[in-house]
């Protein structure tokens, strides 16, 4: 990895990232650093976290990158973004850089905007999807990449409307200590009935594989075609939903799918099935037409 090193007086005078309003961003103060600062032709985004408030989970994020940029596989999926650049304060490693990518939008808020189109997400939804199964088609390399933290707020769509997965040092390369700050696996209690599918540690945190990002991934998927957050749903309720699904039209298949994530099975990519999805039933599949029809009180 290469090295940026810098004077506090110089970070004071940095232009922090304004993020889009809604993005969420618990973790780094984001700042810019200009090509004067870089020493390249591009600017590029300085994740700030101040390592003296936590050594570990810094040590934890540039094991995560070294393995990542040590990786010519993992390096060859352009839709990565993997930080290359430590960044030194005053002798203190204090966070990581890369690329700017101008004129972005987060994939999160898009979902979240009302005003735009149903197909439109669904398309986007399709190209997380495939960058999912370029990761886990990966399998000659001394270790494994989870995400780990896959949320939609960690993906962004470039001004080409490409995807690209983006906080990737938050990643999960086998170490020991997994992340702890995934929003969807933090937040479904009946992850830890299943502890041969989803491992966790002593401490509660489920340890990433290719099911829970799949997990993720697929719930994603639900809460768009249901325009509500089913991850929060009881189990009876969200299997009450899948038969709603498979009764409107959704393709039996893709239900089988979101059906498997509380099975003792292997949870499946449903990037292949996000074209049977049509347009006109966006209204039928919605959750609020199922509470109705079923009359569900939550």
């Amino acid at each position: 990895m290469k090295i940026i090193n810098l004077r506090m007086h110089q970070v004071r005078k940095l232009k922090e990232l304004i993020l889009e309003k809604g993005t969420l961003n618990t973790e780094a103060l984001m700042l810019i650093l200009d090509k004067k600062h870089t020493n390249r032709s591009e600017k590029m985004v300085f994740k700030y976290m101040d390592a003296q408030d936590d050594i570990k989970v810094m040590g934890r994020k540039l094991y995560t990158l070294n393995m990542l940029n040590s990786s010519e596989k993992y390096m060859e999926i352009d839709e990565l973004v993997i930080p290359n650049t430590i960044v030194i304060v005053d002798n203190n490693i204090t966070g990581f850089a890369m690329p700017l990518i101008d004129n972005h939008i987060n994939l999160g808020n898009y979902l979240n905007d009302e005003q735009n189109s149903f197909k439109s997400k669904l398309e986007y939804l399709k190209q997380v999807g495939k960058i999912i199964n370029k990761v886990e088609r990966i399998d000659d390399e001394s270790f494994k990449m989870n995400f780990g933290d896959l949320n939609e707020f960690n993906f962004i769509i470039d001004e080409n409307d490409k995807i690209k997965a983006v906080d990737l040092d938050s990643a999960y390369v086998g170490q020991d200590e997994p992340p702890n700050t995934a929003y969807y696996l933090l937040k479904n209690q009946y992850l830890y009935s299943m502890p041969d599918k989803y491992r966790y540690t002593k401490s509660g945190i489920i340890i990433p594989n290719n099911d829970s990002d799949l997990y993720c991934y697929n719930m994603i998927l639900l809460n768009i075609l249901a325009d509500e957050n089913m991850y929060k749903k009881d189990l009876d309720i969200y299997y009450k939903y899948l038969a709603h699904l498979k009764d409107v039209g959704i393709d039996s298949e893709l239900v089988k799918i979101f059906n498997a994530i509380y099975l003792p099975m292997e949870n499946q990519n449903p990037v292949h099935l996000i074209k049977t999805i049509k347009e006109d039933i966006k209204d039928d599949i919605s959750y609020k037409v199922f509470k109705k029809e079923y009359k569900i009180n939550d």
